[in-house]
This record gives structure tokens, sequence and C-alpha cells, in this order.
């Protein structure tokens, strides 16, 4: 199956409720961009920093600053790493923003309600370091895709038959490699979208392998952009208490 609507999907699915909201804020951090919505969420997405240091400055013309939300949003779509890292981050503060979306949310650990049992093997694409000392040893192998780590000397291909669960992280969505992921998956029992970048909204995700989405919703606005300022990560937002986890379950 081809995935590549995913993105086109995030897009059409948070225009509704975008309509009429004009952005409050934004912060393009080295690690994280945050985007504020005026009465509504706020929302985070992974910044390809390499990527926008290398490609061409935006012009005058695109503002993001007390910009309409919905044209923010369709910037997603954008080639321009900048648009697309500031138009995700708005889906997500759409998305965190309805609680429709959220009234079945589990927060915490998603691996209290997933079991795993000493010999099982995971994928984990993306190095999630905390989660692979936390499974190291309690499972029977971690399989990791990482572009910082070392070559590969395996294919998804060659494994996925016997992968009980796999971890993707959510900037995939920002480079828009989820989909070619995906087609790789079909088949695994357990697929996990993870981290801040991940949108809260089961339904785009429905007809994909994924089965749980494991994102967060931000708890303290004014905290969270002073961090993103500062070039803080992922561990900071956690430990500062500014992010909760949140998974929802997409199908299984």
């Amino acid at each position: 199956m081809v995935y590549t609507d995913i993105y086109k999907n995030l897009v059409e699915t948070s225009l509704s409720s975008a309509r009429a909201k004009k952005i409050k804020r934004v912060c393009v951090g080295i690690h994280y961009t945050m985007v504020e919505i005026e009465r509504g969420g706020t929302g985070l997405a992974y910044t390809l920093l390499p990527e926008i240091k290398t490609c061409c400055e935006l012009g005058n013309e695109i503002s993001f600053w007390k910009g309409p939300a919905d044209v923010v949003i369709k910037g997603y779509l954008s080639s321009h790493p900048l648009e697309v890292s500031i138009g995700l981050a708005t889906i997500n503060a759409i998305f965190n923003h309805r609680r429709d979306f959220l009234k079945n949310a589990i927060s915490g650990d998603v691996f209290s309600e997933i079991k795993l049992e000493s010999k099982d093997e995971i994928l984990m694409i993306g190095y999630f370091e905390p989660l692979f000392k936390k499974l190291e040893g309690k499972v029977e192998k971690i399989w990791v895709i990482d572009k910082a780590r070392e070559e590969l000397d395996f294919r998804i291909s060659d494994i996925s038959s016997k992968i009980k669960l796999a971890i993707i992280t959510s900037s995939t969505l920002v480079n828009k490699t989820i989909h070619s992921i995906l087609e790789n998956l079909e088949g695994i029992p357990e697929v996990l979208l993870m981290g801040p970048t991940t949108p809260l909204n089961p339904e785009v995700f429905k007809f994909t392998p994924i089965t749980w989405l494991c994102g967060s919703i931000v708890k303290d606005p004014e905290l969270l952009f002073r961090l993103v300022c500062e070039g803080k990560g992922a561990t900071s937002f956690f430990k500062s208490g500014v992010l909760e986890k949140i998974n929802l379950r997409v199908r299984g």
C-alpha cells in the first residue's frame, strides 16, 4: 500500500479547526519548533536544522507571526524545511486542542499497556536513548536504524517477520520519509509513532500499520517557549513538566 497521502491528510483534517484562528507566536529552536495559536493549542515539531541552514532564506512576503493558522498549516506541504516544521507544529497545536481526539487518551508510559516478553525483538527507527536503555536486556534484541549511528548491515524486509514491535520517530513526518517506512512494516503486531512531533489524530493513521500514537500535550506554553528559545530538547521538556506523555490507540 502507498502511504504518501498521510501528509495531505494531516493538512486537510486540521484546516476546518484552524480557520479564523491566528498564530500567537512561533519559535524555531535548534531541536524543536513551537507554535502557539491565539485562543487555541500549542504544538511542537522537530526542527530540520541542517536542512534549514543550507536552504535558501524565506522571502519577506512569508510571515508566520500573527498569521492565519490555516495558511500556515498549508506550508507543511511546501518543500521548504522551515515552512514544513512550522506547518506541522501548527497542525499539532490544532489537534492538541481537540477534546474529541483526546477523550480516550492514556497518559504516561505506553508500555503499561503493551506487554513484551524476553523472546521478543524490537525495531527502533530513530534512536530513543532513554527507551533503549529501559528495554535493553528485557527483550531478545533491539534493532536500531538511525542516521547518526553506524552503517546498517540489515534491511527492514530482512527482519520484519520476527519483529514484535516497531517504534518510529515522528520526526519522519518532518523529513517526509514515513510513507516509505510504513510500507516495510505491514504485518508487525504493534507499531508506535513516538515523540513530541506526533500528531494526536488517530483518524489520519487508521489505514496504516501504526497501532499507537505516543505523543504529548503542552501543560505550560510559557515555560515551553522559553525552553525552545534556549535550545532545549525533549528530555528537558519532560523533566520540567511542560509536556505530558499521551498515548492514543489507533487500532488493535
